[in-house]
């Protein structure tokens, strides 16, 4: 059954802050997850106890951790105040996709693995980590997508499409680390090769009017 969430108010927010922001940089090194969240938590030295006073529950953490790296991951996508031509729309995909290929070869990757670990005793877990982290990062892109369409400097008969795309090109890190090599440590890669190719397929995609 999923743990009941009993949330000490006497947890201050700017503490809560510095744990989760503590924990989410944990997720960095992937190494342990398999085996559940108990692993992060010795090496970050917060009990179980002190988990549930700050967040409730396990469940409420991990979700909390999912919305944190959405905000994150979307930061160039919802501060793009001008995206008159090509080269700004560009410009702010790069920056998004960097952010997404990096994280997609770490802390996501963690996450995924946490979820798996933690899923069993929890079936709604995966459901609640999907619609704070990868929803909310789909809809912010297809936001994105919309307003370039709007102002007819991307022709994009499909946003969610165009979303899909991109984001099934910048999870390939994780892909490859669940499916390839599911026990192992991520390796790093230079992002500035996919991240590009991904875009410009995309895009050439929206210009085609296939996207």
């Amino acid at each position: 059954m999923p743990s009941k969430s009993t949330t000490n108010p006497a947890i201050g927010s700017e503490h809560r802050d510095a744990m989760l922001h503590s924990l989410t940089l944990s997720l960095e090194d992937p190494h342990g997850t398999l085996l559940g969240l108990d692993p992060v938590l010795e090496r970050e030295g917060y009990s179980h106890e002190e988990i549930r006073s700050a967040f409730g529950c396990i469940d409420d953490l991990l979700v909390a951790i999912a919305e944190r790296k959405a905000a994150y991951l979307t930061t160039p996508l919802t501060q793009s105040q001008r995206i008159d031509d090509l080269d700004l729309v560009r410009r702010v995909l790069t920056e998004f996709g960097t952010h997404a290929w990096r994280e997609y070869s770490s802390s996501i990757i963690a996450l995924v693995r946490l979820m798996m670990a933690e899923g069993a005793r929890s079936p709604d877990l995966r459901k609640r980590v999907y619609d704070a982290g990868p929803a909310s990062v789909a809809l912010e892109l297809r936001k994105f997508f919309s307003r370039a369409h709007a102002l007819g400097v991307l022709s994009v008969s499909d946003a969610h499409l165009a979303a899909e795309q991109l984001m099934g090109m910048l999870r390939e890190p994780l892909y490859q680390a669940l499916m390839l090599h599911p026990a192992s440590p991520a390796t790093p890669v230079d992002a500035s090769g996919p991240v590009s190719a991904s875009i410009d397929l995309v895009l050439d995609g929206c210009a085609r009017g296939q996207a």
